[in-house]
């Protein structure tokens, strides 16, 4: 026996008790045919919103709370892709101070060697004054990049937490 119409408009108001939505639940486990029949009447259902409920929908959008809230969400996303960009520039500045420093390191004193020692002595070009003009300069560039990276990450913590 299969499902008729009325039972399945009293199952969609929720005018069923217990017991019937159980068997009712029940019988559509077994039954594809009245599953089917249940499925075409919820395609079929015009359901809409009530007409009021745009209205208030729009209202609500339109109001300063909800503008204030989307300006700052767009602000916070605006710091944070001014965060990361930052990091990213200043990994790329050390990985170039790196890409160029590193052909001038000598790494034989890291290889600690009792049999031998090396006698360490600057190359001519490491004692001029341009070497030691760019190590200062990445050294203050490096230093400075920190600060700021900081003080953004400090200003992007107080927009996310509402100014406090």
């Amino acid at each position: 026996m299969h499902i008729d119409k009325k039972d399945l408009i009293e199952f969609d108001n929720g005018n069923m008790n217990t017991q019937e939505v159980i068997e009712f639940l029940s019988h559509l486990d077994h039954c594809d045919f009245c599953l089917d029949q249940m499925m075409e009447q919820e395609d079929s259902s015009t359901d809409t919103a009530p007409s009021y409920l745009m209205e208030q929908i729009l209202t609500k959008a339109d109001s300063g709370e909800v503008q204030l809230a989307r300006a700052a969400n767009k602000a916070s996303r605006k710091m944070q892709l001014l965060h990361y960009s930052l990091q990213t520039a200043a990994g790329v500045i050390v990985a170039l101070l790196l890409l160029f420093s590193i052909p001038n390191l000598d790494f034989t004193s890291l290889h600690q060697d009792t049999s031998s020692q090396i006698d360490r002595t600057l190359p001519e070009h490491e004692n001029g004054r341009l070497y030691q003009f760019t190590r200062e300069l990445g050294q203050n560039i490096g230093d400075g990049t920190s600060s700021f990276i900081k003080y953004i990450s400090d200003f992007s913590s107080k927009l996310m937490n509402g100014g406090k």
